[in-house]
């Protein structure tokens, strides 16, 4: 009885053993993937911590677009239907909270047992979720149920600054407008929460924070952008224009106080065309129609069309010539109506000739003639030269999406016909944006900035990225000759072509510009000014383009630019700090002053090429 007694131990001890030695064996050879085996049977729970959005302020620190917390509510059926204790409170919680039927959530349910995310609810209201919080911290058995935090892009004055700021797709993705340009900044990186098991097979729970995009600090003003686009809507309702812009610049650092293109839409509601057309007309179009049509209305004119510039080119051609020595500030020319250029027959705005003009005369009477004979002094090579140097035929660098390089002469081309239509704005095409960076540039002194929407990039918890430290990139002209455009330019508003954009009070100075189109033959119009002020101590650069007036009988004419601006300087100069200065001590030359023309400071015939010159 013993011996079998000592042999069942035997046999039992020496496969214990081989058990035993088995199970290391297989532990040191295959424990890791045995392992991976186990955990890959574990549940595993994971959900995204979404990062905010930065902010975009306007440069007083005024909120222009920001996030705003969305919660949506998400059933977790596989979880409510692990124990059946489970079921009828959370079913409970739901009706008393939500006032969802009992049946219908039990359903779902039954429908969708191994799922473990159903979106049942969008946009559930915070107050709520705060009370089915509290709810299910006193009743242990509701489960399965939780709420995930999205961002919703939100902006506060709808459609301020929309051709500006731009918007933001379903995906949180930055679309026009600085939300597309600077959306690497702006977009945050998204944290997590969820758990694992560690090789001892310990749950482990785990919060990755989620990390909030920069804020942008914009060099906007949100008064003077509100004060132009009242400007900008009055005039589109009242007079109407194909398009319209308006830059408010800051000349000696570069900072875009406001941009106003066109009407502006609702960012809340980007791709709505109800305020732009009719429901009949809408009715009519088919879905690319549609999408053309909003692709017009997201357009941002002041830097992605380009346009002939007329006379307000001539100030360029001017201060160019002056740098060059080309002509004196005492030089005289004579204007006979027509100047006789390779062959063609080219006219003055004023049919019957200006006579004899000084030079500071040749841009208050905008002289085509006086303009072709201070070309062909300057020559193509410099005029050329110049156009790079102020900017044109290349992008500023602005900070916006959308940018046009415009249209130059190349310098093979640049024979003297061309030279003289190009010396007062004709045969070449600029943009907004590249006008208001050079005129700043003259009337500054001659330092030329990049001209740009965003002072300083931030955290969210206000540490600096980046400042724009307004770097001057180069010298266009020097301190004399830009102190002789003030002074020409100035007499232009006081007696000249820009009569209309006189402000009581203050010394104001600018350029007017009438361009027509091509085809010639159907007369249509590019009007435009261009004023800065005080004269004697610049704060402001004011540029408005009107591309075809409706108004017939002001098609041809810059005085509606004129007088825009005008009323645009009368309101933001007290707002920056400039009051008027009553009597006003006059530092330029008032013999040169004239008064022969009309209260309306219209440049008489605009600046046109002769008839086939285009061909």
């Amino acid at each position: 009885m013993k011996r079998s007694l000592y042999l069942v131990f035997f046999v039992i001890l020496v496969f214990s053993g081989f058990l035993i030695g088995r199970l290391v064996y297989l532990n040191n050879v295959n424990g890791d993937r045995y392992a991976k085996a186990v955990l890959s049977q574990q549940s595993y729970t994971s959900s995204v911590i979404k990062a905010e959005r930065g902010k975009i302020y306007d440069r007083n620190g005024i909120i222009l677009a920001r996030s705003e917390k969305k919660y949506n509510m998400v059933i977790d059926p596989a979880v409510i239907l692990s124990k059946d204790y489970y079921v009828k409170p959370t079913l409970t919680a739901l009706e008393e909270i939500f006032g969802y039927p009992p049946e219908v959530i039990r359903e779902l349910v039954d429908d969708n047992p191994k799922s473990s995310y159903i979106v049942y609810e969008k946009d559930v209201p915070y107050s709520k979720v705060s009370a089915f919080n509290s709810y299910k911290s006193s009743h242990k058995f509701v489960v399965g149920v939780w709420f995930e935090e999205e961002f919703e892009r939100v902006y506060p004055y709808s459609t301020l600054a929309s051709h500006v700021i731009g918007f933001t797709t379903k995906a949180g993705v930055g679309s026009y407008g600085l939300e597309e340009y600077y959306d690497e900044e702006l977009t945050g990186v998204d944290g997590q929460t969820g758990g694992y098991y560690d090789s001892e097979l310990n749950s482990t729970k785990i919060i990755k924070d989620a990390i909030d995009g920069n804020d942008l600090y914009s060099t906007l003003d949100y008064n003077i952008q509100t004060v132009v686009e009242e400007k900008v809507s009055d005039f589109i309702e009242n007079t109407g224009c194909k398009n319209i812009g308006v830059i408010v610049m800051d000349p000696n650092s570069g900072d875009i106080l406001s941009m106003a293109s066109n009407r502006e839409y609702d960012l809340n509601n980007p791709r709505s065309l109800d305020e732009f057309y009719d429901a009949t007309e809408l009715e009519a179009m088919d879905d690319q129609k549609k999408l053309n049509a909003l692709y017009s209305v997201w357009r941002n004119f002041c830097v992605s069309d380009s346009y002939e510039p007329g006379s307000t080119f001539k100030t360029i051609t001017v201060a160019s010539a002056l740098e060059e020595d080309a002509v004196l500030t005492t030089d005289s020319f004579t204007c006979n109506g027509y100047t006789e250029i390779g062959g063609w027959r080219i006219g003055c705005n004023n049919k019957n000739g200006h006579g004899n003009l000084s030079l500071a005369q040749s841009l208050m009477k905008s002289c085509n003639c006086a303009l072709m004979e201070i070309a062909a002094k300057l020559g193509p090579d410099k005029f050329f030269e110049y156009q790079k140097r102020f900017g044109f035929g290349k992008k500023t660098g602005i900070d916006i999406v959308g940018e046009t390089t415009g249209i130059v002469i190349s310098r093979d081309k640049l024979n003297p016909t061309e030279l003289a239509t190009s010396s007062f704005g004709t045969t070449f095409n600029v943009s907004m944006i590249q006008m208001a960076a050079a005129y700043s540039s003259i009337v500054n002194g001659g330092t030329y900035y990049t001209p740009h929407l965003v002072k300083e990039i931030r955290t969210s918890r206000g540490g600096m990225v980046s400042v724009s430290d307004d770097t001057a990139i180069r010298e266009t002209v020097s301190r004399t000759t830009s102190e002789f455009i003030r002074n020409a330019l100035y007499m232009t508003v006081e007696s000249g072509t820009a009569t209309p954009a006189k402000v009581e009070g203050y010394l104001i100075g600018g350029k007017t510009g009438t361009a027509q189109k091509r085809p010639r033959d159907e007369k249509k119009y590019v009007v435009s000014f261009a004023g800065f002020a005080p004269v004697n101590d610049l704060q402001v650069l004011v540029y408005i383009v009107i591309d075809e007036v409706y108004d017939q009988a002001l098609s041809g004419s810059s005085s509606p630019a004129t007088r825009m601006c005008a009323s645009i300087m009368k309101e933001i100069l007290p707002y920056l700090g400039v009051y008027p200065d009553g009597d006003i001590e006059y530092t330029v030359n008032l013999d040169l002053l004239i008064d022969d023309y009309d209260e309306e400071g219209d440049e008489g015939n605009p600046d046109v090429l002769p008839d086939g010159l285009d061909e």
